[in-house]
């Protein structure tokens, strides 16, 4: 359905954010740097630049990135110690330990495809609301985005929400350590009605079974390589 849609982020939800920046770094040995807080959502986030091999754009369907340095990056999203507690409870409801959550895809056309979702009948593509998002980066420079976000996550957080920076600066291009994702699945029950709302919207993901791996729970999968070692999730 998409022209051109590029890979944006990778979000890991965690329960704590300052203790899995640590376990992160002990993994893949960078250390992640700090995003900022999201004001009235709860949390914040620390973030890593994220490297995609050709193979992997290619089998996921999308657009290799533009430019000599890509727009892609890892998020730990995790609560915001000076925000009350409760504002993050829906973001990370559940999340006892580092979960793949959700990924962000980037379309040349957002609104395009937001119009195009709410069209389809046969799969009903379901992105939810959009919504405008802003943060303050720790050196004061704010971002201001869009975004599409349907609580709860679909199906698990394998369908890939939609992203939109606007004018902002895209945070992959500020100065931070770099780690690349080896490898993105999912798993599901019902992988063909998951599938054919990927197929709409363009994206081709490996749909196993839960369980065929121990730990292996429905969801986002990923493998991750940094300097220091590996990280699978």
């Amino acid at each position: 359905m998409m022209n051109h849609a590029e890979f944006d982020h990778l979000v890991i939800a965690v329960p704590d954010l300052q203790e899995y920046v640590e376990q992160c770094e002990g993994h893949l040995g960078v250390r992640a740097v700090d995003g900022g807080a999201h004001p009235g959502l709860g949390t914040a986030n620390a973030l890593l630049g994220l490297e995609l091999g050709d193979d992997l754009t290619e089998s996921l369907g999308l657009a290799r990135p533009r430019g000599a340095n890509p727009l892609t990056y890892l998020e730990i999203l995790g609560p915001d110690p000076e925000q009350d507690p409760a504002l993050a409870a829906g973001r990370l409801a559940g999340t006892t330990a580092p979960t793949v959550q959700r990924w962000a895809i980037r379309p040349d056309d957002f609104d395009g495809v937001v119009t195009a979702a709410a069209r389809s009948r046969e799969p009903r593509v379901d992105l939810g609301e959009v919504h405008d998002m802003t943060r303050r980066r720790p050196d004061g420079v704010v971002l201001d985005w869009r975004l599409t976000r349907r609580t709860p996550l679909p199906w698990s957080g394998i369908q890939p929400f939609l992203i939109d920076w606007k004018d902002s600066e895209h945070p992959a291009s500020q100065e931070m350590p770099w780690v690349r994702l080896e490898k993105l699945w999912a798993a599901s029950d019902e992988p063909v009605a998951v599938g054919s709302v990927l197929d709409f919207i363009g994206i081709g993901l490996d749909i196993i079974a839960p369980g065929r791996q121990e730990g292996e729970t429905e969801g986002l999968h990923a493998h991750l390589k940094g300097p220091g070692g590996s990280w699978t999730l």
